[in-house]
């Protein structure tokens, strides 16, 4: 995988989150989205990856979004 073209990190307690853009050999772009745990103990670090390619950005932010949304305003069903 080469490097990401933009990264936004998140700290959040004891994980912490990455978003990557990047482009595939083809020239376009996608997003991978990295969870990685903060090591408690020495050794290998457990990373977690999600991949979401172009034609499907627009369906997965709308889907993010709308559990934000729901999670946010505390509903249930």
């Amino acid at each position: 995988m080469e490097k990401p073209t933009k990264t936004v990190r998140v700290s959040a307690g004891s994980r912490i989150y990455y978003f990557d853009a990047h482009k595939d050999k083809k020239g376009q772009p996608y997003i991978s989205i990295s969870e990685i745990p903060r090591p408690r103990n020495p050794g290998k670090k457990e990373r977690q990856r999600v991949f979401v390619h172009m034609e499907d950005i627009d369906k997965f932010a709308s889907a993010l979004s709308e559990l934000v949304t729901h999670v946010k305003n505390g509903s249930e069903g």
